[in-house]
């Protein structure tokens, strides 16, 4: 992300330097043990962001040891074809998590195919079963975007006590997460675009989580003097990459910011590797 301007107070949080520590762990620990854990990926259509995620997520796992098996599927295909193959990949040994690529194109529910998957196999933590579990407190496993969002506060040195967080989002279902993690201790707030009191919101935040898919739509009006503002939006504009938030004009109030790219994007496919370790050795205990 390039910063212009005069020096400021706000600090950029490396994503992509502490991505690749994580990533660098997980290597170590399939190397040592000499295991070959499996994700398999489907892929529907051929949005170029999408496609442009899944070939990142690959070369990760090539360079982790992890097996990487993608799926791909026309915009053509049936939902049924698609969850034929997330059966078969639910009986297959070697493949110990399942992820579907998001968005899928508008005709195909996602809900169903989600709900196909073996909640065993979830890398991405969006079975309803595991939600449940996180609403109830026990979760399994959580959001790769989730744990990469949480390691990215922690660097800010923040204490988390008595904080107000913002989740600005499309969906209040992105917030079950973060509710599990931060709620105890400080006060969650979601908001959406539909909502004529988000800018209010947003305002309050100590901590702003901001995932709208608009470019560049959150701006300092929106910040608290000394937020910490994580970046989850990536959007294109003229051939340049950019997030749900005016960075330049941001700085200006915030004390720590994610760049995009940079940011959540690598945290995210570092905590998926980990999370396709982590099924691999439940899965691993259970047959013994």
């Amino acid at each position: 992300m390039k910063i212009t301007g005069p020096k400021l107070k706000c600090q950029i949080i490396d994503g992509k330097y502490l991505a690749e520590q994580i990533n660098l762990e997980t290597y170590k620990t399939i190397n040592s043990n000499k295991i070959e854990p499996g994700l398999a990926v489907i892929l529907v259509g051929n949005d170029p962001a999408s496609e442009l995620y899944v070939s990142l997520k690959q070369r990760a796992c090539l360079n982790a040891n992890i097996n990487f098996h993608l799926y791909k599927f026309d915009e053509s295909s049936s939902e049924k074809e698609i969850i034929e193959v997330i059966k078969f990949l639910n009986a297959d040994e070697e493949t110990n998590a399942i992820l579907v690529q998001l968005p899928l194109p508008e005709k195909f529910d996602a809900n169903k195919i989600i709900l196909s998957i073996d909640q065993n196999k979830d890398v991405d933590g969006f079975h309803p079963k595991n939600i449940e579990k996180i609403k109830l407190g026990k979760p399994t496993i959580l959001s790769p975007l989730v744990l990469g969002v949480d390691r990215l506060i922690q660097e800010t040195k923040t204490e988390l006590n008595n904080k107000i967080i913002t989740i600005f989002a499309n969906h209040e279902i992105f917030a079950e997460p973060f509710k599990f993690l931060y709620e105890k201790n400080n006060k969650i707030i979601f908001t959406s675009l539909n909502d004529h009191q988000a800018q209010e919101k947003c305002h309050e935040a100590d901590i702003l989580i901001v995932a709208i898919g608009k470019p560049k739509f959150v701006n300092n009006k929106f910040i608290k003097d000394n937020a910490i503002v994580i970046d989850i939006g990536i959007n294109e504009i003229s051939g340049e990459t950019v997030g749900d938030v005016d960075a330049n004009n941001v700085i200006l109030k915030a004390s720590f910011i994610t760049p995009v790219p940079g940011g959540v994007g690598p945290m995210t496919i570092a905590y998926l590797l980990k999370n396709t370790l982590q099924l691999f050795n439940k899965q691993t205990q259970t047959k013994k």
